[in-house]
């Protein structure tokens, strides 16, 4: 009687502990999934942190390019003004001294010898020994200046040579960075849900690395003498005829060509081309896309107006309206209008 009585409570006993052996190793294992999972959540975070990283730091480079092209451009268009104006100035001496040699070849008068011996008093002799030399002088200054101004022609042409060269080098590069940016974005696509985040996130950052320069530029550009900050100017206007009003100044410049640097009506680059047309209306933008891409009011895409600027990695543009901007694309193209889908839109940015 007690054995039957005994072998029940063994079997319960067993299969009890068996039970609570199982639980304690489900929760085990349980344990160890969150933990893989955390792991893994931590592990694919430090990956996109890396990529945003890696991608602001050619965005950044990619802004510096703008920048220090801009200042080459500036620069050189600088210089050419200067050859231009000492061009003319040398013009204007060699018909002063064609004149002067003409006057002088012409004068029927009497010779510096004659001159001496027919005077009648030393003092006479020395005023006009004193004449002669001054004529010395004047003529021998006005050659002196003539050689000089010779001289700096020869040095602006010079320089100006040699800044087409940086600038072109600097061209050559940007256009390998902005080809390496658009093939890590290629790769990125599929593999990241939330692209236009992380691009846009790496735009700021961008922006943030190459604030100095970007305000330095502002700060000693005369056409953007009043920005003082990384970031465009801002005042909110409330008032729409001022973007469709950037519009229409920006179709008149269609066709012109892309210049690397430019940001005048000889040519420009994306931003140079933005900067350009709202300068007109005397609103500060900033010389770099990545600066654009976080100036003025982020407006959601769908809200897009005319006069917006449509911002990209590496590009900015200005929208016109039915889906379309007109920008400066790159080299060996012009201004032109183009759809808005060209490739990843970051932001849009509202300047008025």
């Amino acid at each position: 009687m007690i054995k039957k009585q005994i072998r029940p409570l063994i079997a319960l006993t067993m299969v009890a502990s068996f039970t609570i052996s199982m639980l304690g190793t489900s929760q085990s294992i349980f344990a160890d999934d969150v933990n893989d999972l955390k792991n893994q959540k931590s592990d694919k975070q430090s990956e996109l942190n890396q990529t945003e990283d890696e991608l602001a730091y050619v965005l950044a480079k990619l802004d510096t390019l703008e920048i220090n092209m801009a200042e080459k451009s500036d620069e050189i268009e600088k210089n050419s003004k200067d050859l231009e104006a000492a061009e003319k100035d040398l013009s204007n001496q060699i018909k002063d001294m064609k004149l002067r040699i003409k006057f002088m070849y012409e004068d029927k008068g009497k010779t510096i010898t004659e001159s001496f011996l027919t005077s009648t008093s030393m003092s006479e002799v020395i005023n006009k020994a004193e004449y002669v030399q001054n004529v010395y002088n004047y003529d021998r200054n006005k050659m002196q200046v003539m050689a000089d101004t010779s001289k700096k022609i020869k040095e602006i042409k010079e320089k100006n040579e040699n800044d087409k060269k940086e600038l072109e080098s600097m061209s050559d590069e940007l256009t390998k960075q902005q080809a390496s940016l658009y093939t890590a974005i290629d790769s990125l696509k599929g593999s990241i849900s939330d692209l236009d985040s992380l691009l846009k996130s790496a735009q700021e950052k961008a922006a943030a690395a190459v604030a100095p320069a970007t305000s330095s530029y502002n700060a000693n550009n005369a056409s953007q003498a009043s920005a003082s900050q990384a970031t465009s100017t801002f005042v909110s206007s409330g008032n729409a005829s001022v973007g469709s009003s950037a519009v229409a100044l920006a179709y008149q410049y269609i066709g012109v060509p892309y210049v690397s640097g430019g940001s005048s009506p000889s040519g420009f680059d994306c931003s140079g081309f933005t900067s350009y047309v709202y300068g007109q209306l005397g609103i500060s933008l900033s010389r770099s896309s990545s600066a654009q891409s976080v100036g003025g009011q982020s407006v959601p895409l769908s809200s897009a107006q005319p006069g917006d600027i449509i911002c990209y990695p590496g590009h900015v543009a200005m929208y016109i309206g039915n889906g379309q901007i007109i920008h400066s694309p790159y080299p060996g193209r012009t201004v032109c209008v183009a759809s808005v889908d060209i490739m990843t839109i970051t932001d849009v940015r509202r300047y008025y």
